[in-house]
């Protein structure tokens, strides 16, 4: 069976998109990978394409949609890729344990199960409900995810799932995503509060996974270690290996930066999406630095790399 690997991407979070990329290169050997357009320049295009990486954005999606909204049509970016198993990754994580062979596995279970989907809990294993009372109260606008959850009848006592880390086995339910968020005026988290909307009308068609295990982020990340600093699956979190970290939080746990790493004759300029763990922040700086090396005439040739 193939397993499609897909991330995405604006202008800004390309050099952050790099890094995933490296980091995924002798994890997902056989597999394709594939790079969303959610807004990026003609020149990070072309690099992608000549890589054979890049989907384009969709006819159905205006330029300049938000890449939340993006996100939510990936049904539509994957239209006309063969894939049994699609494996979706934000461009901010960086991998842990994660490889095929334990995709593979968690999508024959899936499919013994009668599943579609798996995608982890909140880090804090918030309910749906709970998520937006919590949004609410900071004075993001929610209503019409509140508007949905009344409409659809989902048990706001289910837990929320994150849209970071999704693996699907089933494209019907995908296409159903993509239907939703096009009638779903923009809020916050858009597609995610769409995604549990529509998914967890029927919660026997999802495994939630355990964020501490597969999508390690916020507060957590500043607990994860690592045994040895060579070895690049070996991060831990309570005493187990973790499948991915995630550079997002609400407590100061990821770091937005502007960067200006030499490479050379070139300097490479502009936004970078990390870790503030200081383990987190080197690994995740190797796997950047070594994507620079290994594409550097093109990186030039596209502007990403600058002459010092």
């Amino acid at each position: 069976m193939t397993t499609l690997c897909v991330t995405g991407c604006d202008a800004q979070y390309f050099i952050t998109t790099l890094a995933l990329l490296e980091g995924m290169r002798d994890r997902f050997p056989s597999a394709p990978i594939r790079v969303c357009d959610f807004g990026m320049t003609d020149g990070q295009r072309e690099f992608l394409r000549a890589a054979g990486m890049l989907l384009d954005r969709p006819k159905i999606l205006q330029p300049g949609a938000h890449p939340y909204l993006c996100k939510g049509h990936l049904s539509d970016y994957c239209a006309w890729e063969p894939w049994d198993n699609l494996l979706w990754l934000d461009s901010d994580l960086m991998l842990g344990a994660l490889d095929l062979p334990a995709v593979t596995a968690m999508a024959d279970g899936l499919r013994r199960a009668g599943k579609s989907l798996a995608a982890t809990a909140t880090i804090d294993r918030l309910s749906i409900g709970g998520m937006l009372e919590e949004l609410r109260a900071k004075g993001y606008y929610v209503e019409p995810a509140e508007a949905i959850l009344r409409g659809r009848g989902v048990d706001p006592d289910l837990p929320y799932i994150s849209t970071g880390l999704m693996l699907w086995v089933s494209r019907g339910p995908l296409a159903l995503w993509s239907t939703a968020c096009r009638s779903v005026p923009q809020h916050a988290l858009w597609e995610q509060n769409v995604l549990n909307m529509v998914m967890m009308k029927d919660p026997e068609s999802v495994d939630v996974l355990d964020a501490r295990l597969w999508q390690v982020y916020d507060a957590p990340l500043a607990d994860v270690q690592t045994t040895d600093p060579q070895d690049p699956r070996g991060l831990l979190l309570d005493g187990r290996p973790v499948m991915s970290v995630h550079a997002s939080s609400r407590q100061g746990h990821h770091l937005d930066a502007d960067v200006a790493f030499n490479f050379g004759d070139h300097v490479l300029k502009g936004y970078l999406r990390t870790f503030a763990n200081p383990t987190l922040q080197q690994r995740h700086l190797r796997l950047l630095a070594a994507a620079v090396f290994r594409d550097q005439p093109a990186l030039a040739d596209i502007g990403v790399l600058q002459p010092r």
